[in-house]
């Protein structure tokens, strides 16, 4: 899969594409639904598959707020696209410029001019051009104009529940994993670099922790331990992790804490994915260390059992 950083980088002239249109926070199983879709038809009319989406939500542009915490990280997002067989993703920011782009302008400029468009795929509620006032039914009238055919994915529902990118949030805080995996279609997971923390899970706990520094402001689940598996250096590790505050030795910052199970060795500086699996309990505060240390030993034979090991 190529990526293309920047309208200028756009070479589609001489070829006719088809694209994918959305925000795609998190390639959830609605995401699926539309980019195997668009895969489909291109390889039956052998043309290039091509994602058109932004690095940065819109909401952080249009909204006084920063936009919506990540469900991904940017390279598992472009990981994913390219497991789904997408040849390429224009993957640029949204500025001021994409903001007041009138909604026919943009698609005269952008997806016929530029990317030269036979053929799209886009949600039900897709939403763009200034003031998000184009949506799907206006791509839809204006296909003959410009030349193109459209198809539009309709909602992808569990148990009456339509699948989005918020719905998977409120999940993720409410520490709810199980729904929050089966809407994804995968395990959601955190990616970070392992830093040094207080050191007191090895040294007065005696269950060393990898103590994680995130790489994107991923959305938190609520505090509690999970059993999750950890990825390190290409390999699979059981573990134990904790989100929390730490409240049995006073007010801390909240922090991402995992216990590798049967690993033994320094992995300071090492990148990281933790997957989680399941929410065992809530955060609990502890009358003492030594009550801490019982909870802890309970919390890991848990997780072998989970685990079967």
């Amino acid at each position: 899969m190529k990526i293309i950083t920047s309208l200028e980088d756009l070479n589609f002239k001489s070829q006719p594409t088809g694209i994918a249109l959305g925000s795609f926070d998190g390639i959830h199983i609605g995401h699926k639904a539309l980019i195997v879709t668009l895969v489909k038809y291109c390889r039956q009319n052998n043309m290039p598959s091509v994602i058109y989406t932004f690095k940065n939500h819109p909401k952080s542009i249009t909204s006084e707020n920063r936009g919506p915490l990540k469900i991904t990280s940017d390279f598992q997002k472009l990981q994913l696209l390219r497991e789904l067989g997408i040849d390429y993703t224009v993957y640029i920011e949204f500025d001021e410029k994409q903001r007041i782009l009138a909604p026919e302008q943009f698609i005269k400029e952008i997806l016929k001019e530029k990317l030269n468009m036979q053929y799209g795929v886009v949600g039900f509620d897709y939403r763009f051009g200034y003031k998000a006032e184009g949506n799907a039914m206006l791509l839809e009238k204006l296909k003959g104009k410009y030349g193109y055919e459209l198809q539009i994915i309709n909602p992808v529902s569990i148990q009456n529940e339509i699948i989005s990118s918020t719905v998977i949030r409120k999940l993720i805080q409410d520490g709810d994993i199980d729904k929050v995996n089966l809407y994804l279609g995968r395990q959601f997971s955190i990616m970070g670099t392992v830093v040094k923390g207080k050191g007191r899970g090895g040294k007065e706990l005696g269950f060393p922790t990898a103590n994680i520094l995130l790489e994107e402001d991923y959305v938190l689940p609520n505090t509690g331990v999970y059993f999750t598996k950890t990825i390190l250096e290409n390999k699979i590790y059981c573990s134990a992790t904790n989100v929390g505050y730490n409240p049995t030795f006073g007010k801390n910052p909240i922090s991402i804490e995992t216990h590798l199970l049967d690993f033994k060795g320094s992995i300071y500086d090492s990148k990281i994915e933790v997957l989680l699996l399941y929410k065992s309990r809530d955060e609990i505060k502890f009358s003492s260390k030594e009550d801490l240390i019982h909870r802890m030993t309970i919390d890991i034979q848990k997780a072998r059992t989970y685990f079967g090991l």
